[in-house]
């Protein structure tokens, strides 16, 4: 038979090796004996279940709460769902010394700000949430809950796909008219609205334009060659916005690609 550290948790494995059964014979005397003292190993687990759900509601995931514990993930949630009416006193303590605050950085998931931005402003235009879940291989339930904010999240690769989708389809109309409708009553804002769509302290800018599908059809693109030349000429990007029949963003958009392209 392997040889391998005796242990109690081996034991209740079905180990019957001698140290195995030491190991449990001692822990059983040891709580037995703790019991006779009127020492208990369990606690109420309503305060650590409150707690749970404190730090959830500050944006914590329960990976997160374990990682930052040491308990175990499977814990945290029996726990928080009610499973257990009784905790054990480390994992009770441990639990409550995470702190109630931001939660850490989770590099697998980032700020969904510029993502629900994308599809808010994709739909303004028209984009039906079937077809960008078709587009973006998600489905329609994930698309509906980035847009509403139900979720705070979302992954590198979910944001990645978005902002492709988007760089696609921010001048291209959509085939709905009630779906961009339904977009602007819910207070959601077109391509146009965002100097950095990805800021969570950016705010629109609509100056009373319409981002809709409707106006979207009339938007003139900035070249950014001609922008280039017109800015040598010492034009602001509002003169140039009015002498070639585009909106400002557009302007300042194109001199930036045009930058890029010089580095590059």
């Amino acid at each position: 038979m392997t040889n391998h550290p005796p242990s109690r948790n081996c034991y209740l494995r079905g180990c019957r090796q001698k140290g195995c059964i030491d190991a449990s014979t001692r822990y059983t005397k040891r709580l037995r004996l703790e019991h006779q003292r009127g020492q208990y190993r369990m606690t109420d687990a309503t305060q650590t279940r409150h707690h749970i759900e404190r730090l959830m509601a500050g944006g914590w995931t329960q990976k997160q709460i374990a990682d930052a514990s040491g308990v175990e993930a499977a814990s945290i949630h029996q726990i928080y769902v009610g499973n257990q009416e009784k905790t054990a006193n480390w994992r009770a303590a441990a639990i409550l010394a995470v702190e109630i605050a931001p939660p850490p950085p989770d590099r697998r998931r980032i700020d969904i700000t510029g993502s629900r931005r994308r599809l808010q402003a994709l739909r303004v235009l028209g984009h039906r949430r079937y077809d960008l879940a078709a587009e973006l291989d998600m489905t329609p339930d994930r698309i509906k809950h980035i847009t509403s904010g139900h979720t705070l999240w979302v992954t590198p690769a979910e944001a990645a796909t978005i902002a492709r989708l988007y760089r696609r389809l921010s001048t291209i109309p959509g085939p709905s008219q009630q779906t961009a409708t339904l977009a602007r009553n819910k207070g959601w804002h077109g391509p146009l609205a965002w100097d950095d769509i990805d800021d969570p302290a950016a705010k629109p800018e609509t100056g009373g334009r319409d981002d809709s599908s409707a106006s979207r059809r009339r938007i003139v693109r900035a070249d950014p060659a001609r922008v280039a030349r017109l800015t040598a000429q010492g034009l602001s990007a509002g003169q140039i916005a009015q002498e070639i029949g585009c909106h400002k963003r557009s302007v300042v958009r194109a001199r930036r690609r045009a930058e890029m392209a010089v580095a590059a």
